[in-house]
């Protein structure tokens, strides 16, 4: 018995959070001296990767509500990292990285790359491509709803 009633069932969510937090926390550390969490860094690298997508697009690609989304992007348009303009109708606006951003993603990597390496060290390399593997496999098969 782990202590933990959502493990003792075999919950698969219970772990997938747990383990996210973990490894988010990891990347977080590293990535501190940019100013910037995890989060933060992977939806600036899928803003600069689709740039000019609207919201709703980037939402949907992200496998996130459109509000949170909205919320998330918040802090990085105040900053100066992203821009949300008018798309092309009135109804759709459209998100773009701004140069402060890239720049911004060009000093972090170096330091998601570290975080990389020591998720690696900890947990091995079969056994990450392993997890990778299941993790991309899970995602594939789910629902989206």
């Amino acid at each position: 018995m782990s202590g933990n009633p959502n493990a003792d069932l075999g919950c698969t969510c219970y772990r997938l959070r747990m383990a996210a937090r973990r490894v988010s926390r990891l990347y977080d550390r590293h990535l501190a001296p940019c100013g910037i969490s995890v989060a933060q860094f992977g939806l600036l690298t899928a803003i600069r990767a689709n740039e000019g997508s609207s919201v709703t697009a980037l939402a949907h690609q992200l496998e996130m509500e459109r509000t949170t989304l909205t919320r998330n992007l918040q802090p990085l348009e105040r900053d100066g990292y992203v821009r949300v303009d008018a798309g092309p109708d009135q109804r759709t606006r459209a998100v773009r990285i701004t140069r402060t951003g890239v720049e911004l993603l060009s000093r972090a990597i170096p330091f998601w790359l570290e975080a990389q390496r020591e998720l690696e060290d900890s947990a091995g390399r079969a056994e990450l491509v392993a997890l990778n593997k299941a993790l991309d496999r899970t995602i594939e098969i789910l629902p989206r709803d």
